[in-house]
């Protein structure tokens, strides 16, 4: 018995010493955010912009289950050609997250339909400096050249409006401590190919998510 309490006592002592470091590194991924985002609003282009993403995510700065059923809301209104309703969601999931790479999209295509091309630009820009972090990240092309994506949306995004593919089959694979996205698709002509994106941000933020809610 005494083993057994012992045991016990250890699990309980690593899931608090877990939970800690969840916080922690979310505070100091806020901070992180806080630091670049001020930056980009303020005209600086040079930032690390992977870090930026990676700071967004395990900072959680988004605005949780409202901002993805904000974001459906928005892409219903852009493809119904309600652009003004569009750019108000998407410039208000920015103010949240302005690594939100959909909130860039939404307000660029918006913009553009609006007739505001200058203001257009600029959010094209932001949206370009985001994906660009992508492709720079690997190729795509295997396991040790995955893609390093901090999201699941921005796989999405990256497929659709970089390399302008279609989804087949999605499923996570984990090898050598780290996960991954392996996405099958089919281009424009119809040729089949395996993508890789790194999916480690992804399921830190659902790990951290998970220890948050047991200790609820």
């Amino acid at each position: 018995m005494k083993i057994i309490r012992i045991i016990v006592v250890a699990i309980l002592a690593w899931i608090s010493v877990s939970s800690a470091l969840a916080a922690d590194d979310m505070q100091a991924a806020r901070a992180k955010y806080s630091e670049l985002a001020a930056k980009v609003r303020a005209g600086d282009l040079g930032i690390d912009w992977k870090a930026l993403r990676v700071a967004a995510a395990i900072g959680e700065v988004e605005d949780g289950s409202e901002g993805f059923r904000a974001i459906d809301k928005a892409y219903a209104a852009l493809n119904k050609g309600e652009f003004a309703d569009a750019l108000k969601i998407g410039r208000e999931i920015e103010d949240h997250n302005i690594a939100d790479v959909d909130a860039h999209y939404l307000a660029w295509r918006s913009l553009v339909g609006l007739g505001r091309e200058g203001e257009a630009e600029k959010e094209r820009v932001l949206l370009a400096a985001l994906l660009q972090s992508i492709t720079d990240s690997g190729d795509g092309k295997s396991v040790k050249t995955a893609w390093f994506a901090t999201t699941i949306r921005e796989t999405y995004l990256y497929m659709g409006s970089v390399l302008n593919v279609q989804l087949q089959e999605h499923r996570t694979w984990k090898q050598d401590g780290h996960y991954y996205d392996v996405v099958a698709v089919k281009d424009k002509d119809g040729k089949q190919m395996v993508l890789w994106f790194n999916a480690d941000t992804e399921m830190q933020r659902q790990e951290a998510a998970g220890e948050r809610a047991m200790h609820k």
